[in-house]
């Protein structure tokens, strides 16, 4: 729901400045224009501009045309040629001399437009007696027709005092030819002739929605404040002292792009190339990493934002203009630490802490910990001591039981067979004994102690058996402990198949189940006794190993099972976490 919220506030004034599209209200007009007697609110809400193919306002057919739009916002009114270089397409200027507003743009040239008020166009010079000689349209991009030509319907006071319509009296109406609203990147030219002469045109007058942005022309620290002072009275001096129009924005002496700023340059004043006049207008989010502040409205009704105690870091400022979020400047911008803010005198300090704590705490602890270390360590070797003490015990009974197997064969008169058994029961020897050496040992080397077992006890029984290991099963990195398989191999030939004969079959496998490996030892004997000791003496040490074991493995850990199932003795081994 959250992220919903987000992307419809994110979202909706983007698509809101997209889909204006051409709008023209004929049929009334503005609240503003109709009620204003003295001009008070028109000043407050509008801007205005005119534009007459004469000098002289008060000789007939010259009519003017003035135009109403917002003030909230404005480029600079001396160079707006230079800064939006569209509107020259659109000029109206029939005469070397034109006149043009302290605040406002030149009625000769087109008037810039930027948020969705649009533009109202009033005519002096045409009133209710004589607008049926009038005729006004409207062309888009001086090529398409979206208004045809239409007689004036509507009338309010005139603002502005002119003798036009009759040269006797000053014209107290003037025509209201309409409010309109166009597409951004898009101009509306507005036409005026007279029905008697319709190839001639009479007066007009051009409108451009400019796509507009901030755009940032300086930045000044807290101890640039004089500076900031100087190019602010630049900017709003009076253009009539200014002879040469020089562009204040190009005034490289006070305005600098900076970027980079100490510790205690952490009060910002960033510099707009343009006029304002409400703080609404402006708006801006600071951004530091993953923080931001959202998009908040200015604090000033000027061209500037003034942030301040920023802490020290990169920072990303984004402005905009409210009546065109779409159109986003970006500033950024690093203040660096001092040499106490940053991360290495913080982790220098940090550190000089910790060590001072750690001393006393280890201090405290040092006799404690030096205890518990012994205790481990004596129980770590008490564990280690048992097993080896078991290990050395697989030996002896593994021995015991291939020399009977030998004595077996010796007493058969089968010296051919015994004397076979001999040479693998030496090769058997010599890797046990390797085996028991180690702790662990690989897959692979236990399983070829395995086979060269069941190959000596194949000769004797002559039963049948099959190992099998999964693909995933790495039978070279994978280590188990040492000898852990044969004991249990050889109670399921001694008391399980021995007696089968050629019937019996042995199976040994290894699986891989998630990050665990499972080892079954099953044969198809008729099974024994589990707490018969006398006849599992193998079973028992294993049992006892893998107690042991567990005590000292470090998040592992051995399971051990015995089941009867379908006539098959079932033994598996479960190695949990063995495979991480």
């Amino acid at each position: 729901m959250r992220s919903t919220i987000l992307f419809i506030l994110f979202y909706f004034p983007l698509i809101f400045c997209y889909a204006q599209k051409l709008e023209m209200n004929l049929n009334s007009i503005h609240p503003v224009i109709q009620h204003d007697q003295h001009g008070d609110s028109i000043r407050k809400y509008f801007s205005h501009t005119f534009y007459s193919n004469h000098t002289k306002f008060s000789l007939q057919n010259n009519l003017m045309i003035s135009a109403f739009f917002s003030n909230k916002l404005a480029v600079n009114y001396e160079h707006v040629l230079e800064k939006i270089p569209q509107l020259k397409a659109y000029s109206h200027r029939k005469l070397k001399a034109y006149v043009r507003g302290l605040d406002s743009y030149a009625g000769a040239f087109t008037v810039p437009i930027f948020d969705s008020t649009g533009i109202i166009v009033t005519v002096n010079g045409i009133n209710a007696q004589n607008a049926n000689k009038y005729q006004f349209r409207v062309l888009e991009n001086n090529k398409k027709v979206v208004l045809p030509w239409t007689t004036p319907k509507l009338f309010a006071d005139a603002y502005i005092m002119t003798k036009i319509a009759d040269s006797t009296k000053v014209d107290d109406v003037t025509a209201y030819l309409g409010q309109f609203k166009g597409d951004y990147g898009k101009a509306l030219t507005f036409e005026v002739r007279k029905i008697d002469n319709p190839d001639s045109i009479a007066i007009s007058l051009s409108a451009y929605w400019a796509k507009w942005r901030p755009r940032v022309v300086g930045v000044f620290t807290f101890s640039q404040l004089p500076e900031f002072l100087s190019i602010f009275k630049e900017q709003w001096k009076d253009p009539r002292l200014n002879p040469e129009r020089v562009d204040w924005s190009k005034n490289t002496t006070f305005l600098k792009l900076k970027k980079d700023f100490r510790s205690n340059e952490n009060n910002l004043i960033f510099y707009l190339d343009d006029i304002i006049k409400s703080k609404n207008i402006i708006e801006y989010n600071l951004v530091k990493g993953t923080d931001s502040t959202g998009w908040t409205a200015n604090d000033f009704d000027f061209n500037l934002v003034w942030l301040k105690n920023l802490s020290p870091g990169k920072y990303e400022l984004l402005i905009r203009y409210s009546v065109q979020r779409i159109h986003v400047c970006k500033y950024t911008f690093t203040i660096h630490p001092a040499w106490y803010q940053t991360l290495w005198a913080k982790i220098g300090l940090c550190v000089l802490g910790l060590l001072a704590i750690g001393f006393i705490i280890l201090l405290r602890r040092s006799g404690q910990q030096a205890e518990k270390l012994k205790a481990q360590d004596t129980l770590k070797q008490v564990v280690q001591t048992e097993l080896k003490s078991i290990r050395s015990q697989f030996n002896p009974h593994f021995v015991f039981n291939a020399l009977s197997s030998i004595q077996g064969l010796i007493t058969k008169n089968d010296s051919e067979n015994a004397s076979r058994y001999l040479i693998e029961f030496s090769n058997l020897m010599r890797e046990s004994l390797k085996a028991t050496n180690n702790e662990f040992v690989s897959i692979s080397s236990e399983v070829k102690i395995l086979e060269n077992y069941l190959n000596l006890e194949k000769l004797r029984f002559g039963f049948n058996y099959q190992i099998e290991i999964g693909i995933q099963i790495d039978t070279n990195a994978i280590e188990i402990p040492s000898l852990f398989l044969q004991p249990l191999v050889e109670n399921a030939v001694k008391h399980g198949i021995s007696s089968l004969q050629e019937h019996g079959m042995l199976s040994v496998s290894f699986d891989k189940i998630d990050n665990d490996m499972s080892i079954q030892v099953r044969d198809n004997g008729q099974g024994f006794d589990q707490n018969n000791k006398s006849g599992g003496f193998g079973l028992q040490l294993t049992k006892e190993r893998i107690k042991l074991l567990n005590q000292t493995l470090n998040g592992q850990h051995i399971e051990f099972s015995i089941n009867r199932i379908q006539n098959e003795t079932q033994v598996t081994i479960y190695f949990k976490n063995w495979l991480i």
